[in-house]
């Protein structure tokens, strides 16, 4: 080997040494960066993963919020009281086949040797219920029992007292069982020919002593939705 020879492999083992030093005195932190980065692409894979189950759970919650609310809003309407039907001027109101008149309201400080509360009064209402028998089959007056808009016809309808605050008082609650008052309406018969409804009725409420009340409110489950009666309270 020629003395050139010599010293150009020499020149190449000092270069590899040199590159090997340099590499090792590199940071840390460089010699990672170069590294393949797969940890990287697994934890970007594994994050888009959770926020499309994120969206998805999301939109699934959203369709049955609006499907609970919908049913929500169509229970409200239904089973609430949102349209009053007012009495005409003879003091007569009617829902189907119910027709009846407020006609008196007067304050008691006792009922049958009871008295009220501490704080309460009992209030005796008096109504007149339509008499009149319902329409008989043998006229041919009577609805079709099978007709798919054929009223139900209701047997007890109750009766509410409502204040200038939106409270309402049943009647027939915490009061006296006496005569002559019922805890509610008679409103219909099975056989209005042999059972005829009683045309005047009574019935008692408690009321707080210090209520302002504005209105009476007459109900029953077979009245349409949303619809009540409602009369005026005289002060």
């Amino acid at each position: 080997m020629t003395d050139e020879q010599q010293t150009d492999e020499r020149q190449r083992d000092e270069q590899q040494t040199d590159e090997q030093q340099t590499d090792e005195q590199r940071p840390p932190e460089q010699q990672t960066q170069e590294q393949p980065r797969r940890g990287s692409r697994t934890v970007s894979r594994r994050h888009t993963t959770a926020l499309a189950a994120a969206a998805g759970l999301v939109l699934s919650l959203a369709g049955w919020g609006w499907f609970a609310t919908e049913q929500a809003r169509e229970g409200w309407w239904t089973f609430g009281q949102h349209v009053a039907v007012e009495p005409d001027d003879q003091g007569w109101a009617d829902i189907d086949t119910v027709r009846v008149r407020f006609d008196h309201a007067e304050a008691l400080t006792e009922v049958d040797e009871e008295q009220p509360p501490p704080g309460f009064r009992y209030l005796a209402l008096d109504f007149t219920i339509d008499p009149d028998p319902a329409p008989s089959e043998e006229d041919g007056s009577a609805p079709d029992p099978d007709a798919p808009d054929a009223p139900t016809l209701p047997r007890t309808c109750e009766v509410q007292v409502r204040d200038t605050q939106g409270r309402l008082f049943l009647a027939g609650r915490e009061v006296p069982y006496a005569d002559p008052y019922d805890s509610s309406l008679t409103c219909g018969t099975a056989d209005p020919q042999e059972d005829p409804v009683p045309p005047s009725q009574s019935v008692l409420v408690l009321v707080p002593a210090d209520a302002e009340l504005v209105s009476v409110r007459v109900d029953a489950r077979e009245f349409p939705p949303a619809r009540f009666i409602e009369f005026p309270l005289p002060s």
